[in-house]
Formats: C-alpha cells, structure tokens, sequence
C-alpha cells in the first residue's frame, strides 16, 4: 500500500474512525475533522489529569459511586 502513499497508521486510523460500508471502511474528510476534534477534547482533558496528577474514579457494574483525585502517597496498588 505504501506505493499509493498509504502508510500501516492511515489504514490503521481508518479502520478506528472510519464507517463501514458492506466490506469497506470509509473515512472522508469531514470525518476526519470530526475525528480531530474528539482527539483534540480527549489531548486537552489527558493534559488536565496528568496536571491533576490522576484521579481515581469507583465504581460498580455500570454505576459511578464517587471519584477522587489520585494521591500516590495514600494509594498501594
């Protein structure tokens, strides 16, 4: 595929965000700005909890019973 200039994470990417339309996965370009954006709003929040330093989220089954900011020193994993 690299002779067509498409690179193992192009395919990969399509494959992730792409839709499926009978045995092909098609992304055209306002998907991929739709993927970009989701991609940019999940880089900015991963920034927020590595400034946090992480938090801790409990839960059962499918309910969400609390969540905490991480503390490593309290913490024994």
């Amino acid at each position: 595929m690299t002779k067509r200039g498409i690179t193992k994470d192009m395919i990969d990417f399509t494959l992730d965000f792409g839709e499926t339309k009978g045995d092909r996965w098609v992304l055209n370009r306002k998907m991929i700005e739709q993927s970009i954006g989701d991609l940019e709003r999940k880089l900015r929040t991963a920034k927020k909890l590595r400034d946090k330093g992480g938090i801790v989220v409990v839960a059962e089954g499918e309910s969400l019973l609390t969540a905490y900011d991480f503390d490593s020193r309290k913490m024994a994993y």
